[in-house]
């Protein structure tokens, strides 16, 4: 399933509105690890605006409302403010769920690691201790 939320915000230039808004793909935007600064860029790209304008330093000084939230979003919004760490680590617990899937149905005939969470949590543990001496 696709996550993503709706990003908005309003101000309001030289007695002129401003509204811009963005529908955003989250599983893209989490892995660049930018998401604040890139969904003010969105944002002001999606009015025509590029970051030497002035109306573009008047906007970031709003605060970004989300809403229509979609996927394991809809977890992580409320009033209008979404939870981006918490969001994050289910994200990476999804994806990392995903590639122990199979390697439980190989070796060990689990068609579903979520009916076994010991031996869920063992291998989510072998996963990021593998991940770290990559890096």
């Amino acid at each position: 399933m696709r996550n993503s939320i709706k990003a908005s915000l309003e101000f309001d230039f030289r007695g002129e509105r401003f509204s811009p808004c963005v529908t955003v793909d989250l599983d893209t935007l989490m892995i660049r690890q930018d998401h604040l600064d890139r969904l003010y860029d969105m944002l002001a790209t999606s009015i025509g605006l590029d970051v030497y304008r002035y109306e573009y330093d008047v906007m970031i000084l709003e605060e970004i409302t989300f809403s229509e939230p979609t996927g394991i979003a809809c977890e992580f919004t409320c009033d209008g403010k979404f939870d981006f760490d918490g969001f994050l680590v289910k994200l990476t617990r999804q994806h990392i769920i995903e590639s122990i899937q199979p390697i439980a149905e190989k070796h060990m005939n689990i068609s579903d690691i979520s009916k076994h969470p010991d031996i869920q949590e063992a291998l989510i543990e072998c996963f990021q201790k593998g991940q770290k001496t990559r890096s």
